[in-house]
């Protein structure tokens, strides 16, 4: 559990949102790796202004594999008294039926409800912006047409599953094998026979601050995580630009002299622009000029940083190297 940079009060405001919550029955654990985490005074301060609510605070992480939140997540998920697990970083801000609404649509078939993730920034720094709108924009219209074609893609800031049949597959533990448990997570639950559920609404991250180099680092690290669990579909990425689609396009239409190329590329850039417009304010993100400048950098970074991904297996996270292998798993 790491607070925002800067807005502390933030993390603060964040962990009310769960006492907060509007369900019969539940209880809140809390994971931080020691007592010298920031998070720790925070989350007692909070959890002190709300003694009806059954909270507790696990310190310190147990090793069962590479992966540091895994390790961080597994006292609590052990002694968690109920069967459903709902598992949610310290950066996310939930509405008081959260409860509700992420259980409504839980049945016997389903193995993980997640959400789409809405970047929200109240920090200072350009990669601020950039973050928000690379959520709202580029891993929401992505993440919803690969879950629309049968793809277990799930979001570990929202994925809430039972533990008894997370049990099937060797429970969190056998996640740290992984960088991206919980993509891993919904690729088991669908080799279960389990589906993979998406909340209708967001949830709300909020991006404190956040430079430029923080921004590159965290989507190098994403991008090798999709690059090592799906070699074949990564290659086509730069095409998911609309500058690299555009082009093409255009070349076509005007090639065969239906359009004219830079007519044509204009047209095509107005309209992927409008849909992500009407993307972002469906993902409760304010219009600002500030997002529409991050949105031109942002779909201008794709294909170099796509180039950077291609570079390398290595990531870091967390302060730690981590060395990734063909499907996602962590080298030891």
């Amino acid at each position: 559990m790491k607070p925002l940079k800067g807005l502390d009060f933030q993390l603060e405001e964040n962990l009310e949102s769960f006492f907060r919550l509007e369900y019969p029955k539940f209880e809140l654990l809390f994971s931080v790796a020691s007592e010298e985490d920031p998070a720790y005074e925070i989350v007692r301060r909070v959890a002190s202004k709300f003694p009806r609510v059954r909270a507790r605070i696990f310190v310190g992480e147990v090793k069962v594999g590479g992966n540091p939140k895994v390790n961080n997540l597994v006292k609590g998920y052990q002694a968690a008294a109920h069967d459903w697990i709902l598992v949610s970083d310290s950066n996310v801000r939930v509405p008081r039926d959260y409860l509700k609404v992420v259980t409504q649509d839980f049945d016997e078939q389903t193995g993980v409800v997640t959400a789409v993730v809405s970047g929200q920034y109240l920090g200072r720094g350009f990669g601020a912006p950039l973050e928000a709108t690379y959520l709202n924009t580029f891993y929401a219209r992505w993440m919803m047409i690969a879950v629309k074609f049968g793809a277990p893609v799930v979001i570990g800031k929202s994925m809430l599953f039972r533990r008894s049949e997370a049990n099937r597959f060797g429970g969190v533990e056998l996640l740290a094998q992984y960088l991206a448990e919980d993509y891993m997570t919904g690729h088991a639950m669908k080799l279960l026979g389990r589906r993979v559920k998406v909340m209708h609404e967001p949830i709300i991250q909020m991006i404190g601050d956040y430079s430029f180099k923080e921004f590159w680092s965290r989507h190098v690290r994403w991008g090798r995580i999709r690059r090592a669990q799906s070699p074949l579909v990564f290659p086509l990425e730069p095409l998911l630009s609309f500058w690299i689609s555009g082009a093409f396009g255009a070349y076509a239409l005007s090639h065969f002299d239906i359009l004219p190329y830079w007519q044509t590329l204009t047209m095509h850039a107005c309209i992927w622009a409008l849909c992500d417009i009407f993307l972002m304010e469906r993902m409760k993100e304010a219009i600002k000029p500030k997002n529409l400048l991050a949105w031109i950098v942002r779909e201008s970074l794709h294909v170099p940083l796509w180039i950077h991904v291609a570079m390398g297996t290595s990531v870091n996270w967390r302060g730690t190297k981590l060395n990734l292998q063909q499907g996602g798993l962590l080298e030891t």
